[in-house]
């Protein structure tokens, strides 16, 4: 008992399944490149984790940190195309972490990504858009005239806010810094003249000015690949992430109409016409069964039974009738009828792909329509 189900029965969706890893660098070594690590001219190369690393340190360029990229040929998130200069900061080192595709899956989750560095106790995190921040905001430093009292700073989109700093306390990193008429006392954790690094306990927050964290880094979700292109040098480090994986469910509405789907396969339930049997001619097949004959009995007709009479007690008894003449006084519905207790979906070729099963057997009413919708992930 086969039926057709129409493509307008048959939906399917996708969703994202994630995944939690935690790795740290005894599983994937940081692996820092940098424009001095050699050139091609002079045959000096240096390797690490047998990555020539002049090598990475252009391709990575090449690839990810291309000025010129446009919205066709650049790789990875990004926040603002038309400022790429800011987003993709490409330093003389980096240090790179790359997690193989058995483990991200189809890509890095955006926002899931979360690494400790235990060399210098920071905490770094993804903003979601394929930048890398950390619990310690960063500004690059301009200039700074103490005895003029001037401090000017550039944020992540290249602007430039001139200030002033005044009674900085070296024990306390406390300094009272002012911008656009508006101070406030910010604790400064770094002050690197040498890199031009200007890291503060908090986000620098002055009424009416918009300064944006600079960014260590860059994460290409795609790739699995975690650059850190404004960062302290480290190595030992804790990482926690998501993987993602994309399901499809497929959502299958079989629909039995009244009256279809109503015969019993039970062997008791049906009557079976054989004719005489006869001679079948086999052929051979090598290393199993040899060439002879085999006796066949053709079927001739099946039909259902028109009454039934139990097994146990042949007392018992009725026909496939009793619902149409006595189902107004059968509050049971205890009537003879078929039970529905497995569902097959058979392709174009007539393949079974997938089997059904019910938790339990639905009665099979003879005048209802009865629905199921079959659910399955792939």
């Amino acid at each position: 008992m086969l039926k057709t189900i129409p493509k307008s029965s048959v939906n399917r969706r996708a969703f994202q399944v994630y995944k939690q890893w935690e790795v740290d660098n005894s599983e994937h070594e940081v692996v820092s490149a940098s424009i001095q690590d050699g050139y091609f001219d002079n045959e000096i190369f240096v390797t690490q984790s047998g990555i020539i690393t002049h090598s990475l340190y252009r391709s990575l360029k090449s690839k990810y940190y291309n000025q010129e990229a446009t919205l066709t040929n650049i790789f990875g998130i990004i926040d603002n195309p038309a400022n790429i200069a800011a987003e993709r900061r490409y330093g003389d080192t980096v240090y790179v972490i790359a997690i193989p595709q058995n483990k991200y899956g189809e890509e890095l989750k955006p926002g899931s990504i979360q690494l400790e560095d235990l060399d210098n106790d920071l905490t770094y995190g993804d903003d979601g858009k394929g930048g890398i921040t950390s619990n310690v905001p960063l500004y690059n430093l301009v200039s700074l005239d103490l005895q003029n009292e001037e401090l000017v700073i550039e944020d992540n989109d290249g602007e430039i806010f001139t200030g002033t700093m005044t009674n900085y306390d070296l024990e306390t990193q406390i300094a009272t810094l002012t911008f656009g008429g508006d101070t406030d006392a910010v604790q400064i954790t770094k002050l690197d003249f040498q890199t031009a690094i200007l890291q503060t306990a908090i986000p620098l927050d002055f009424e009416g000015l918009d300064i944006d964290e600079q960014k260590y880094g860059n994460v290409f979700y795609d790739d699995g690949l975690l650059v850190f292109t404004n960062a302290n040098e480290f190595s030992n480090y804790v990482l926690d992430f998501r993987s993602t994986k994309t399901i499809y469910e497929t959502e299958v509405l079989v629909s039995v109409k009244a009256g279809e789907f109503n015969f019993s396969q039970n062997p008791t339930a049906v009557e079976v016409k054989l004719s005489g049997s006869y001679d079948f001619q086999t052929t051979a097949v090598t290393n199993s069964l040899p060439a002879g004959t085999k006796k066949i009995k053709e079927v001739l007709d099946i039909k259902r039974r028109e009454f039934f009479s139990g097994s146990f007690d042949h007392a018992i008894s009725g026909s496939w009738d009793d619902y149409f003449n006595s189902a107004s006084v059968d509050p049971t519905g205890s009537y003879l009828t078929t039970y529905i207790t497995t569902i097959g979906l058979y392709d174009e070729s007539g393949d079974m792909v997938a089997i059904a099963k019910l938790p339990k057997p639905i009665k099979n009413l003879p005048d209802y329509d009865v629905n199921f919708i079959v659910r399955f992930d792939t």
